[in-house]
């Protein structure tokens, strides 16, 4: 048995849902896809894909001192940005301040998964919370669409939760479920 999992914290959606929703409506014609919806929203630190229920067990042992506990944090999320380009979005994002806090979590959530076999992350961990996986978009119209949000603070968070979470594919989006203590 396996179960499609990463590890994340969710950020609080209902001081976003306001944004969200201008966002989705100022975007509207110029781009379309997925968009996520708002109780998904979260930041990840690490995707692990389809994972066998024994290695589940091995990540949560591993991870007990960080997982679902609230740790102290200044989250600012601010403006808006794009994966991989502007001149080729597929992933619109709400941007994640620079903070320390966030990358000593990554830190840890890496080194403990190097002992259980698996390898170093390739890519750079850069915080977000993505909001639309982009299918076709006017790539002029929409980058200037997304500057005017350059400089918006859309939400200060004071904590947050590391968690193992698990994502069931669904037609209408992705499903999101704690794994902590299973």
């Amino acid at each position: 048995m396996e179960k499609r999992v990463f590890l994340g914290s969710f950020v609080d959606h209902e001081k976003l849902k306001k944004s969200y929703t201008e966002i989705k409506k100022d975007l509207s014609g110029v781009v379309s896809g997925s968009w996520v919806k708002p109780e998904n929203f979260h930041i990840t630190y690490r995707f692990l894909g389809n994972t066998p229920t024994q290695k589940i067990e091995d990540i949560l042992a591993s991870l007990s001192s960080e997982l679902g506990k609230d740790i102290e944090v200044d989250i600012t999320l601010e403006g808006l940005g794009v994966f991989p380009n502007i001149d080729s979005p597929k992933v619109l994002f709400y941007k994640v301040l620079e903070n320390k806090t966030l990358k000593d979590i990554y830190k840890v959530i890496e080194d403990k998964l190097l002992t259980l076999g698996y390898k170093k992350e390739i890519k750079p961990f850069i915080p977000h919370v993505t909001i639309l996986r982009i299918k076709e978009v006017k790539v002029q119209q929409f980058s200037e669409k997304i500057k005017k949000y350059e400089n918006r603070v859309f939400l200060k968070q004071k904590t947050i939760v590391v968690d193992l979470i698990e994502s069931i594919l669904n037609p209408r989006g992705a499903i999101y479920r704690k794994l902590n203590g299973v």
